[in-house]
């Protein structure tokens, strides 16, 4: 009995080796990776603790705001050969600046200077022999005109309200009476500055402002306003 327990001693440690490679075969088997929820989530869904769940959609971002428009730049006038006047233009850094849509200008209605007398050197003068010798400086004419220039620059600014205005220049002839009083005035201006009104609403600047006194006979006196 013992002899023949020793001969079947080989023969059993092959089958016990051969049942180890079975086992080790069997558990590798075991370990394949395992898809989510066994590959029952379809398209659009996603397997989250073992559970189909449909997948979140990523909100669209917000329109954007309509672009705002930019404010038109106007021109304004300065006066020639002198330096800025009161009211003359600033540095355009703030004209650019955007802003809401500027609403639209009134109606236009041009300033009626048909009873402004016109300049002319051939217009009879009334000369009165108590008067003396007395004119206005110079220096007083330059002050007067830096002060008229505001109202002519007003009357571009108004008329850039309703179209483009090129830069050009403005200029003027004027007599002055003794009382400091305008008797007539002529504007010479391109026609792209014979428009909106720029030339009845300056003439009626002109006429209506008040010169000095001056103790002589009328003064005939021009000058000049650059519209940039």
């Amino acid at each position: 009995m013992a002899r023949s327990l020793a001969a079947l001693g080989p023969a059993l440690l092959a089958v016990t080796a051969l049942l180890a490679i079975a086992a080790v075969t069997a558990l590798a088997c075991t370990n394949e990776v395992r898809e989510p929820c066994g590959g029952a989530c379809g398209p659009g869904t996603e397997c989250v603790a073992d559970r189909c769940q449909a997948i979140a959609e990523t909100p669209p971002p917000p329109p954007e705001k309509p672009g705002k428009r930019k404010q038109k730049r106007k021109r304004r006038g300065t006066r020639t050969g002198g330096d800025a006047a009161p009211g003359d233009a600033t540095p355009d850094a703030a004209d650019d600046v955007d802003g809401p849509p500027e609403a639209p200008p009134p109606p236009f209605v041009p300033i009626d200077d048909s009873k402004i007398p016109q300049f002319s050197n051939a217009e009879a003068q009334t000369l009165d022999l108590k008067a003396g010798s007395e004119r206005l400086s110079e220096a007083e004419l330059d002050r007067h005109f830096a002060q008229v220039t505001p109202q002519i620059q007003r009357c571009v600014t108004t008329a850039s309200a309703y179209a483009e205005i090129p830069a050009g220049s403005l200029k003027f002839k004027l007599r002055v009476l003794p009382s400091g009083k305008v008797e007539s005035v002529t504007l010479s201006a391109p026609a792209s500055l014979r428009v909106w009104g720029i030339p009845s609403c300056a003439r009626r600047a002109v006429f209506d402002h008040r010169f000095p006194d001056f103790d002589g006979p009328a003064m005939a006196v021009s000058f000049g306003v650059d519209i940039q």
